[in-house]
């Protein structure tokens, strides 16, 4: 998979002319260049894809102001985090947490009353040989309904058009990754538990 290869299926679904480079001067290619980057971090934020799924754990940082009533630690956010979808202490447990950002060094950061934190999260995942074929398609249906309005003079029903193409095309990928995981649970199943005598 190419950038080049999605930014044409998603003009197909325009039905506007392909492109051969990334660095044509065409409107087509000038309206791909300026919102790929912004579609494929959408289109990574709006579903938990298995190719960007990462575990961390979390370093400690100062507790902002403000915070402490709520909650008792502060952690770094793993480079590229895009995501944040789970926080498990001791890599485990899980447990609340919020998204704030530390007003000293203008950066993100994760609160959280987990000692030892261990982050389920999205990465910025840039590379397309990476994607999957379902993120792919998906990616390319959130490209064309970024770059319709430009290209077609906002035609706000292909828009609208484009914009339900692209929702239809999160279910397929939710059934897909349905199947490829079994999860151990993370707490002793009490009944369980009593039928072999713990």
């Amino acid at each position: 998979m190419s950038s080049i290869a999605i930014w044409n299926r998603a003009l197909g679904f325009l039905g506007t002319r392909a492109v051969a480079s990334e660095h044509e001067n065409t409107p087509e290619a000038i309206q791909c260049r300026l919102y790929w980057d912004s579609a494929r971090r959408q289109a990574l934020r709006d579903y938990p894809w298995g190719f960007a799924q990462r575990r961390a754990w979390l370093a400690r940082l100062p507790l902002p102001d403000g915070y402490g009533p709520e909650f008792r630690f502060a952690y770094a956010l793993p480079q590229n985090c895009l995501k944040a979808h789970e926080l498990r202490h001791e890599g485990l447990i899980p447990r609340p947490f919020m998204l704030v950002r530390e007003a000293r060094q203008d950066v993100p950061c994760l609160v959280s009353d987990a000692a030892r934190a261990l982050l389920l999260y999205t990465e910025d995942v840039a590379s397309c040989r990476l994607f999957d074929d379902l993120f792919a398609h998906a990616l390319a249906r959130r490209l064309a309904a970024l770059i319709a309005v430009p290209l077609l003079r906002n035609n706000s029903q292909k828009v609208s058009e484009l914009e339900k193409l692209y929702a239809q095309s999160l279910p397929p990928a939710r059934q897909a990754d349905a199947g490829e995981a079994r999860l151990r649970s993370c707490t002793a199943d009490s009944w369980l538990a009593a039928r072999e005598g713990a």
